[in-house]
């Protein structure tokens, strides 16, 4: 009974519920299908049936449920909507299916999943009671039972609501370059959609981001954001609010007929929402920072400086610290003046304000700099006597001693020290002024206003000391030198005195003021040499006594000799040692010429002297002369140019005149020639050269007919450098294998000034050779020593000849000799000769003649060949030796001799029963 009742009662808040539902404003109609399934899971007692369905779809597939238990599913019916069925049906479809999968609903498949949420919907409706039905499918009781507890436990409803959170003021923080709120969530029971952030009465520049940071016009459902406001924005608030579109699943109901059942469906429906006003603030607040230096870059502590805005109003007072820094935090960003209005102690205030720029979260800074409070002192400087002083120099120091500058007095005796830095100091005057006492008073001052000048009077009393000048010997300081006459002369060149060394060399001088001073000397000491240059010195110390050393010199001079070759002066000559002597004859010094050819004698003192060459340079003739020369002046040089010649020399070549060689023939008549080179001779000059020929193998004269062999030429050179030759034409016969040596001599004016005299010299030597022959005659046919008679025939002779002179042209004449009566050969009443010419190639060599004659009727006749050698027509060597078997030829007679024997054996017996050869052996 109880069941029954809530079953109505749930039948009645369905009804009301679909009764209101009813009223609401149609938004579509839709097609309602139908499938069927076979089902007999659960019965009903109280119906006494089966409770059966169909399975609802929507045009669109979707799946709907029936909301009347007992009619007929819709079938292609189009049912109008009629709004939304209540949140208790509604929280059973969200969870049954197909909101939740078959397996999340723990059946078989999407029959049972179906079945087991259309019990649910009609138990929510009140038209059956879940528990009061006969379950024969346990996995749809199972299911069927799940989707009611999870339904009754729910509390969604098919409203939209939307809240952003936080929902109260944000205060954006500075964050980079923008100031950022915290993030705003969107939170919805919404299904999805999408939202735009609307910022009212916003600066410039506003951005809204996403949680990445990602700029955007329009956010979806789930995604958070957060408001940028660039940080150079004054300080602010602005509000804002978010517009959502937002879908949301709902329980659609659509209305059926008086034999169709209504149904519902779940279905995404989109929705408005507005956010109430949500409100953004921030401070855009910045720093400034001043540091205070002095014009040397020290901090400065204790500045005082007064902080104005943009509209002139004072934000605040600040002093700099021990560090020079001042600062003033948490100002509006803007614009701001700084006025000083309190310096450091000792420092210059600075009037003129500075503007600075406070830009947010930043710190705006200067450096302003103070100069130090500075003033002046002026020094005048006086004499005792009233009179200013100029070149007078004083040094400032700081109380504690450190120097801080130095100035001198102007010619107007003041001194000027500007610029000196707050504080105290003294002066002193460090450079006396000339002529003057120093004054050694500490003159202390104090500078405390800004350019103002202190002014001092300094007096000093004046110098004065005396001199004494000292006239000594240069080489002797203790020789003192008397009359010695000076002028003393002031710093302006003006004479103030005449004074002259006395016996002892001195002058003194007392009671001069302080300055300087020079004594000119306008006489020199009877033999020395005037000093031009003035002698300085100053009265700087009062009393006291200037002492100087005046030095006079002896009168010196240099001689400067160079020595040249007379026939070249540009050709200087070294090593050659001269001699000086004094006036009495007494050497003085000896000195050798350099490698420029000069010889330099220095600091030769006053005189007349002489000098002589005592050694001549190699190769040259000493200059006998002698010179002279005087000092007179100090300083004075003496140059002098000494020539000498060069001994000459010669050199002999001596060939044959004929043809230049080194070797010759005896004959009656030779000449050899010797060519006489000579060097360094005077052009110009006179010359004769001698020679005569020597015996090399007894190194004395050639004697030739009892006499010396010798030629001699006079001759006058055109250049210092050439040759010329002498003839010498003698007999040489007899002097074979002889070598002759040429001595020559050269003479200038009568003497021999050189030589050439080398007994082994090979270039002044001519060799006499001793040529000789050889033959041999042969038959030219086979150079056989017989030969037969016959009409012609020729014998050939081969010379063979030793040491003649090669490039020489030579003949070479023979004849046949009959051997027996040691005559000619006569041929036809003729003798039977030949001859060549050759040119010796070499020293030893050979030569052939050819005989060619009618040889008949000579047999057993013997003919021997002579030959001579001549050069230029004379016979230099014969050989004619009628028994030299070498130089013969024999004529012989043919004959014949035989040997017969057996050919067989040799034998000489033969077998007359065969047939046998005798051979015959001519």
């Amino acid at each position: 009974m109880g069941k029954r009742v809530i079953i109505r009662v749930f039948t009645l808040l369905s009804v009301l519920a679909l009764f209101l539902n009813v009223f609401l404003p149609r938004a579509s109609a839709e097609v309602m299908t139908h499938e069927k399934y076979s089902m007999n899971w659960s019965y009903s007692n109280s119906l006494g049936k089966h409770i059966r369905t169909e399975m609802i779809k929507n045009s669109s597939g979707q799946i709907a449920y029936c909301l009347t238990l007992g009619l007929k599913s819709p079938n292609g019916e189009d049912l109008p909507e009629m709004g939304k069925t209540d949140n208790v049906v509604y929280r059973v479809l969200l969870n049954g299916f197909p909101q939740k999968s078959v397996q999340q609903l723990g059946v078989a498949n999407q029959n049972e999943a179906h079945y087991a949420t259309q019990l649910a919907v009609w138990n929510a409706l009140g038209q059956l009671d879940v528990n009061e039905l006969k379950h024969e499918n346990k996995n749809v009781e199972k299911a069927a039972k799940a989707i009611i507890s999870n339904a009754n436990n729910s509390e969604e409803t098919q409203d939209v609501f939307m809240n952003v959170i936080p929902a109260e003021k944000q205060k954006a923080e500075l964050k980079g370059e923008f100031f950022e709120t915290n993030l705003y969530s969107v939170q919805t029971n919404a299904k999805g959609g999408s939202y735009k952030v609307v910022a009212k009465n916003a600066p410039n520049g506003v951005k809204i981001v996403s949680e990445n940071g990602e700029v955007k016009d329009q956010l979806s459902v789930g995604e958070k954001f957060r408001i940028q406001i660039p940080k150079n924005t004054k300080t602010g608030e602005f509000n804002l609010s978010v517009a959502a579109n937002l879908t949301k699943v709902q329980a659609i109901a659509y209305r059926g007929t008086d034999t169709v059942q209504n149904a519902t469906v779940l279905l995404e429906r989109n929705e408005e929402k507005l956010s109430s006003d949500l409100a953004v603030n921030w401070e855009a607040a910045g720093s400034l920072k001043i540091k205070k230096v002095g014009e040397n870059g020290e901090v400065l502590a204790d500045a005082v400086f007064e902080v104005f805005n943009a509209n002139n109003e004072s934000v605040g007072k600040i002093t700099t610290g021990a560090d020079g820094i001042a600062e003033l935090n948490n100002l509006p960003i803007g614009t701001y003046t700084l006025k000083e209005i309190k310096a450091p102690t000792g420092y210059v205030s600075d009037d003129k304000p500075q503007t600075i720029e406070v830009k947010t979260g930043e710190t705006g800074a200067v450096q302003i700099v103070n100069n130090k409070v500075k003033g002046n002192i002026e020094i005048k400087k006086l004499s005792d006597s009233g009179k200013v002083l100029p070149n007078v120099e004083f040094t400032v120091f700081t109380e504690d001693g450190k120097e801080v500058k130095k100035v001198v007095t102007k010619e107007n005796g003041i001194a000027n020290v500007e610029g000196l830095t707050y504080g105290k100091y003294y002066f002193l005057e460090t450079q006396t002024p000339n002529g003057y006492i120093g004054n050694k008073t500490k003159y202390p001052f104090e500078i405390k206003e800004h350019n103002k000048t202190l002014t001092f009077t300094v007096e000093n009393t004046e110098v004065k000391g005396s001199v004494k000048l000292l006239k000594v010997d240069n080489e002797d300081v203790s020789k003192k030198l008397e009359g010695a006459e000076f002028e003393l002369k002031d710093a302006s060149g003006k004479v103030i005195g005449e004074y002259k060394t006395d016996k002892n060399g001195e002058i003194n001088v007392k009671d001069l003021a302080y300055g300087k001073y020079s004594f000119v000397e306008k006489a020199s000491p009877n033999g020395y040499v005037l000093v031009k240059e003035p002698i300085m010195f100053e009265i700087k110390e009062h009393g006291k006594i200037i002492e100087l050393l005046a030095v006079n010199h002896l009168i010196k001079g240099d001689l400067e000799i160079t020595k040249v070759d007379v026939a070249d002066g540009n050709n200087k000559l070294p090593n050659a040692e001269f001699t000086i002597y004094n006036e009495a004859g007494k050497e003085v010094v000896k000195g050798k010429t350099d490698d420029k050819g000069i010889a330099k004698f220095e600091k030769l003192p006053f005189g007349k002297y002489t000098y002589k060459e005592t050694v001549a340079p190699k190769g040259y003739v000493l200059n006998e002369e002698t010179f002279s020369f005087e000092i007179k002046e100090n300083g004075q040089i003496i140059k002098h140019i000494v020539k000498d010649e060069k001994i000459p020399s010669i050199k002999t070549t001596a060939t044959d005149k004929t043809d230049g060689t080194k070797e010759m023939h005896t004959s009656k008549s030779v000449t050899i020639q010797d060519k006489v080179e000579y060097k360094d001779l005077q052009v110009g000059k006179e010359y004769t050269v001698k020679g005569k020929l020597m015996n090399k193998e007894t190194n004395k004269p050639l004697v030739v007919n009892g006499k010396e062999v010798t030629a001699e030429t006079k001759f006058t050179p055109t250049e210092a450098n050439g040759f010329i030759t002498l003839d010498f034409t003698f007999d040489a016969t007899g002097l074979e294998e002889k070598e002759v040596v040429v001595f020559e001599e050269l003479l200038k004016d009568g003497k021999v000034v050189t030589t050439h005299a080398d007994i082994n010299d090979k270039g002044q030597t001519v060799k006499f050779v001793k040529p000789s022959v050889k033959t041999t005659a042969t038959n030219k046919a086979d150079g056989g020593k017989e030969i037969h008679s016959k009409d012609s025939i020729t014998i050939q002779d081969k010379v063979e000849y030793t040491n003649l002179v090669v490039g020489k042209e030579y003949t070479v004449k023979g004849k046949l000799m009959n051997k027996a009566i040691n005559k000619p050969l006569l041929i036809d009443g003729k003798e039977v000769t030949a001859e060549t010419k050759f040119t010796a190639k070499e020293k030893n060599g050979f030569v052939t003649l050819d005989f060619t004659f009618v040889g008949a009727e000579q047999q057993g006749r013997e003919v021997v060949v002579f030959e001579d050698l001549l050069h230029e027509g004379q016979v230099i060597a014969t050989h004619a030796d009628i028994n030299d078997v070498g130089q013969t030829v024999r004529f012989v007679e043919p004959s014949i001799k035989t040997t017969a024997t057996n050919k067989a054996d040799g034998s000489k017996e033969l077998d007359a029963s065969k047939s046998v050869t005798i051979q015959d052996k001519v």
